[in-house]
């Protein structure tokens, strides 16, 4: 008989108990609450990027604004066109992407990242676009360079129309104005969406 208790002991359970139990899934924010369990419940990526970019918003005169766009960026990108897992992140049990209430945390991460752009302007200056001017050494100006911003698509060279590298460069800008307009347009629709369903 004790042989046969060792026996157990050693495999973790008998044959009823189906063998050694998985733990059971930790909620990151179950030691916390309100707005901090659901910060918690994000990934890691998000909530830094949460940080930077309203550490930045706070500190709109010493921040350089292309560096605030880019750090913004990595906020809403994912907030604008990812896909939000309600199950994890959302309060409550046996949430999903597709129940019909309303993501109440979704909700607050898209109104923190829309009001981490204001201090910005929304980032509508020239200086998010194009770097500033600068003098060779021969005392001419060099044209601007062009910087990128988000996911926009650089251009080829090649252009329906002609006009050289002042046509591309139009192009590329227009291409960065148009990036970030579509991803406020879009952070600003899932939160009408959001607005309008009832809540859970």
């Amino acid at each position: 008989a004790a042989a046969s208790q060792d026996e157990v002991g050693r495999s973790g359970g008998n044959k009823d108990s189906g063998g050694p139990q998985a733990a059971p899934a930790v909620d990151p924010g179950a030691s916390l609450t309100g707005e901090a369990a659901d910060l918690a419940r994000l990934p890691l990526t998000m909530q830094f990027a949460l940080c930077q970019a309203e550490y930045n918003a706070s500190r709109p005169k010493s921040v350089p604004v292309h560096l605030a766009l880019r750090d913004w960026m990595k906020l809403a990108l994912p907030l604008a066109h990812g896909t939000w897992n309600a199950a994890a992140w959302e309060r409550g049990n046996h949430r999903t992407d597709d129940d019909g209430y309303r993501q109440e945390v979704y909700m607050m991460m898209l109104q923190r990242c829309l009001s981490a752009a204001e201090p910005f302007d929304n980032f509508s200056d020239r200086r998010c676009f194009y770097q500033p001017e600068e003098e060779t050494e021969e005392g001419e100006i060099r044209k601007p360079k062009r910087r990128r911003v988000g996911t926009q698509t650089s251009s080829s060279g090649e252009t329906n129309g002609g006009g050289g590298e002042g046509r591309r460069d139009a192009v590329v800008c227009e291409s960065s104005l148009v990036v970030l307009s579509r991803v406020f347009f879009s952070l600003r629709l899932a939160l009408d969406i959001q607005g309008a369903k009832s809540f859970a």
